[in-house]
């Protein structure tokens, strides 16, 4: 069977599979009950009010057909890839101002991928709100503040199945990772672009929520949303770098980042970021003699745009980010952006989509003297419709098709059926 032939075949399978679950759920609502059963048993309120604990459970299901090479962000060698997953929320709430809240899944990784199960706690932190949201203070392992994407990240909340360009697609930019040297010839740089992206040695702009440990101050004053974080690593840092036991608080290797929000009226929300922090490893092979790693970092510029109306929402941003890369290669920055929408078209159901591009600057190739891209460029479309089954069970299919210059075909083809259960 020919490879499209093939994919079209497998995609049929797994919208076949789908078609059967809502008819089992809805026999009776019997993940209701159970679900149900499960919030009573694990939620907790003091009679007067000041102490209250609330653990929901959360079974993912996705099931990944794509083409080869799939996209970066993916390790997977076949054309079908099973990604199951289980997240614990826990939160704490006591005397209306203080709260603890965690974060723990069990998967295959915190990226899809055809590797062995491990569990890992992806947030936790306390956050201090003695103003009434006016100033808050926070201090652990959270999700960024810049952009907005971050806060619609769970697979509950995110009307897609995948995320924008900016958050999971792997530039050729290395930050030390299973590398000899962080400081490459250009004509060794500019090569990467002919390979597929390798997420082991090379970073996106943004790896996902990036949930990186350190502080923030933030709050809400009138029309305002500000935020101001100081973190352990930068935006753009893998995922096994973001605990403090990974990766320390180091004084000159910190990022500094924050958002600036406006809601002119109750439809539109406007928001300005800002990034800047150190982004190599600390113990990254070949800094040039006479610096040290965190002399080198990611900058980031972004706004970000949302609008909502009855059963339509839009969401916008727009990226300029930039890599000081060791040696020859220098800065080399990039500009990325994503327009997306959702309709709710009936109760329950809605359909979404999203266009992606990543547009790379120039730097001079010393084999021809001549000014080319440092990363092919890139656009990728995507569509997705969602069945809110009932109070415990979503189910989601999503389509993307990306295009990107060179002669790799990174993730063409990608199509995911996400099965959701909340208790």
């Amino acid at each position: 069977m020919k490879p499209h032939a093939r994919i079209a075949a497998e995609i049929a399978a797994a919208v076949a599979a789908a078609a059967l679950i809502p008819a089992v759920v809805r026999a009776g609502d019997p993940i209701d009950d159970i679900a149900d059963a499960v919030r009573d048993a694990t939620r907790f309120e003091t009679e007067d009010r000041t102490i209250s604990f609330d653990l929901d459970l959360y079974l993912t299901m996705d099931n990944f057909v794509m083409s080869q090479p799939p996209p970066g962000i993916i390790d997977n060698s076949n054309d079908y890839l099973a990604n199951p997953r289980l997240s614990m929320l826990g939160q704490v709430d006591l005397y209306d101002w203080i709260t603890m809240f965690a974060l723990g899944r069990a998967d295959r990784g915190f990226d899809p991928t055809d590797g062995s199960a491990q569990a890992r706690p992806d947030e936790y932190y306390i956050q201090l709100d003695p103003v009434d949201g006016m100033f808050r203070f926070t201090a652990g392992k959270f999700g960024t503040s810049y952009g907005q994407w971050a806060r619609r990240y769970f697979e509950w909340d995110n009307p897609m199945t995948t995320a924008p360009l900016a958050y999971e697609w792997i530039t050729t930019v290395g930050d030390g990772a299973n590398a000899p040297t962080v400081a490459p010839g250009t004509a060794a740089f500019l090569a990467r672009k002919d390979k597929p992206a390798d997420r082991s040695k090379w970073v996106p702009v943004i790896w996902g929520p990036s949930y990186t440990s350190g502080f923030r101050f933030d709050g809400t004053v009138a029309v305002f949303d500000w935020a101001f974080e100081i973190k352990n690593n930068a935006l753009s840092s893998r995922p096994s770098e973001w605990d403090l036991w990974d990766h320390g608080l180091y004084g000159d290797g910190l990022t500094y980042q924050g958002r600036l929000g406006f809601r002119p009226i109750t439809d539109w929300t406007i928001g300005v970021g800002g990034s800047t922090g150190a982004y190599l490893l600390p113990d990254s092979q070949g800094v040039p003699v006479g610096t040290r790693w965190y002399d080198y970092s990611q900058n980031a510029v972004g706004l970000d745009v949302s609008w909502a109306h009855g059963p339509f929402e839009v969401w916008s941003e727009a990226h300029w980010s930039s890599f000081e890369v060791p040696g020859p290669v220098g800065t080399v920055a990039l500009v990325t952006y994503f327009v997306e929408g959702k309709w709710k078209f009936s109760p329950g159901w809605w359909v979404s989509g999203r266009w992606n591009q990543q547009l790379y600057d120039d730097i001079v190739d010393p084999a021809t003297g001549s000014e080319t891209s440092w990363d092919n460029d890139v656009w990728r479309a995507e569509a997705c419709i969602g069945w809110h089954v009932n109070r415990s069970v979503t189910v989601k299919a999503g389509y993307s098709y990306a295009d990107q210059d060179g002669p790799i075909a990174q993730g063409q083809n990608l199509f995911d059926l996400q099965l959701i259960f909340g208790f």
